[in-house]
């Protein structure tokens, strides 16, 4: 796949799914549900004040009868309403609505009635089309774990190529990301030696791998012609692992704003998909996110 757009193609071919909205109180959250709805991704059920969301709805011109309504009133409560639809199977993916991410990871990572399997780890994976580069790019993790140890790295890679391998990307070229190409005497940078020499050993399954390696040496050829640069990753990168959170978050708001990229995101490591969206996201990117998780469950 090239295209964002190229995901909800591919899930119109597969059984469908229900989604849970977490607090589902916001008019894009509300356009992109109706129009997964519309499109035959998923079937939906919103959790949320009745009347706001009705009256949301209709200022809006969504028509909340493609969708159920479940009635709870207040942001915790919703979420955990939501959360339970899946846990309970009722669900097979979650979509936050209007409430704070923390209060939506919260949710998910209640030990007693959460996502989360005992002694999983969860990871933020988004996915990009980036005007100009031919290819959807996948990034993890810059929303949920702030300095990720060298063996959370490892689960996030794990989570980043399942994302990649579900985008038809059968060989995924993985830039572990650092200040510089060379190994130099800081944590990011002798990680993702240790990474790649990983995945040259085949730990990671089919992929191919470089770092430590700069962002610019990962996603533009010329750069590395210009350098002289002979990895196995030289401008076109599919997967881009990043040092921390900081960097990530970053490298993320960067790419949506200054290289004007179309986005889908969700959490991994759960029992379900969870489509972790920002509040100010685009209708867009809610539809490519909830088509993700669709693709994903």
């Amino acid at each position: 796949m090239t295209h964002l757009s190229d995901i909800p193609a591919a899930v119109k071919g597969l059984p469908r799914k229900r989604m849970a909205v977490a607090y589902g109180e916001d008019a894009h959250t509300l356009q992109a549900v109706e129009r997964a709805v519309k499109e035959g991704i998923v079937d939906a059920v919103v959790v949320g004040g009745k009347r706001t969301i009705i009256a949301i709805a209709a200022e809006c011109g969504v028509d909340a009868k493609l969708f159920e309504i479940i009635d709870v009133e207040g942001e915790m409560p919703s979420v955990k309403a939501a959360v339970k639809l899946v846990r309970e199977g009722s669900a097979h993916m979650l979509m936050k609505g209007l409430a704070h991410t923390d209060n939506y990871m919260r949710g998910i990572l209640d030990k007693e009635t959460g996502l989360l399997p005992e002694g999983g780890l969860l990871s933020h994976v988004a996915v990009f089309e980036i005007p100009d580069y031919p290819r959807l790019l996948v990034m993890s993790d810059a929303a949920v774990i702030p300095l990720p140890t060298l063996q959370q790295k490892v689960a996030i890679t794990k989570y980043a190529i399942r994302v990649a391998n579900s985008l038809r990307v059968e060989t995924p070229k993985i830039a572990f990301l650092s200040a510089s190409e060379s190994v130099l005497k800081f944590p990011s940078s002798q990680e993702a030696a240790i990474l790649t020499g990983m995945a040259v050993r085949k730990q990671f399954g089919n992929v191919l791998a470089e770092g430590p390696i700069s962002v610019d040496l990962a996603l533009f050829p010329e750069v590395s012609d210009i350098k002289g640069f002979k990895g196995r990753v030289r401008g076109d990168a599919d997967i881009l692992i990043v040092p921390g959170i900081d960097s990530g978050n970053v490298l993320y708001k960067a790419i949506v704003w200054f290289a004007k990229a179309e986005t889908a995101a969700m959490v991994t490591g759960t029992t379900a998909p969870c489509i972790l969206t920002s509040r100010g996201d685009s209708e867009d990117s809610k539809f490519y996110s909830i088509a993700l998780g669709a693709l994903n469950a």
